[in-house]
């Protein structure tokens, strides 16, 4: 039996992010060099969803270097004219790859040099054993690059529970070619991964933890106005896109995740402390907080704020779906 895989396909969905998708790439070439060394082919696929702040030149820059390299990594780039989302980018990427193994990384991401290893390494083992698996590696969120490559242990709270989390997670490329890749429905940000993960774990593959896969999420605190504006954007995008998710997945444990349930919605009023602390004025309440040092309650308002945006949009979205069915029925 061929050992499995001989080929890697790193695939980075970047938009936007050219101070951060540099040192991504370069901790994945150094990373590639230990798989490398086993036989095993690798590449870096890129696809840039529309940026407008320079982030394409960088990776072309970085691809270019990267060829003056005793064993060099190609890092190929698709470049798209419009914003698709980060779904329907990574199936752009999927299209161009060629790795038996395919490895997402977001390009807020820093990797650890043995991150691609020991992805490589539990599907190896997999095989060997006669298991169809995927595998989701260990996220350890940062406040910023410079801590980031500073790379503190991992704690028992940087374990992903997410059916996937494509932040840092490995799939075999034939078993992405046989469920369509990500479902282009998810037209804006929220639910593709997960939707993804339900799907392999419904197509019988197993979820494999890969602790020894540590990777480093950049996300700075939400200190200013645009911060602020910017993540309520997305987790509306998120709250309209967990309809979609739901309809997909209508067993309670995906509406648990969506968190389309009283609970959620009274534990949201209670992070508010009842609205008390709202859209106007959380980045006040959040600069108090951490003046005193009280991290709990820094994160608790934010969650709350964040959570009160999402689920509005959510029974927004819901209510707009049931008005459309009843049009049709009229």
């Amino acid at each position: 039996m061929t050992a499995f895989p001989q080929s890697i396909s790193v695939i980075i969905p970047v938009h936007n992010r050219a101070q951060l998708i540099g040192p991504c790439l370069e901790h994945l070439l150094a990373s590639g060099q230990r798989v490398i060394a086993r036989g095993v082919g690798v590449e870096l696929v890129v696809v840039d969803d529309a940026s407008r702040d320079g982030s394409p030149e960088v990776v072309q820059k970085l691809a270019h270097a990267a060829h003056d390299h005793p064993h060099p990594i190609p890092i190929r780039l698709v470049q798209l004219s419009h914003r698709h989302g980060p779904g329907r980018a990574r199936n752009a990427a999927l299209a161009e790859a060629t790795g038996e193994l395919v490895v997402f990384i977001d390009s807020d991401v820093i990797v650890t040099e043995g991150l691609l290893e020991a992805h490589w390494r539990v599907h190896h083992e997999a095989q060997v054993n006669g298991r169809r698996a995927y595998g989701v590696g260990t996220l350890v969120s940062v406040p910023s690059l410079g801590e980031a490559l500073q790379f503190p242990a991992p704690t028992v709270w940087d374990t992903s529970r997410a059916s996937l989390d494509t932040a840092n997670s490995s799939v075999p490329r034939k078993v992405l070619d046989e469920l369509g890749g990500f479902d282009s429905g998810f037209t804006v940000y929220g639910w593709e991964d997960l939707d993804l993960g339900r799907r392999l774990k419904k197509h019988g593959l197993t979820r494999l933890a890969v602790t020894d896969a540590v990777a480093y999420h950049i996300q700075p605190p939400i200190e200013t106005q645009q911060q602020l504006v910017s993540r309520l954007e997305k987790e509306r995008e998120r709250g309209m896109t967990a309809v979609h998710f739901m309809k997909k997945h209508p067993e309670w444990s995906a509406r648990l995740t969506a968190q389309d349930t009283m609970l959620h919605r009274v534990l949201t009023w209670v992070f508010r402390f009842g609205g008390l602390v709202h859209v106007g004025n959380v980045l006040s309440w959040v600069a108090w907080a951490r003046r005193r040092g009280f991290r709990g309650l820094e994160r608790m308002w934010l969650a709350g704020v964040f959570n009160k945006a999402y689920l509005d949009s959510l029974a927004a979205t819901k209510r707009a779906a049931l008005g459309k069915v009843g049009t049709r029925r009229s």
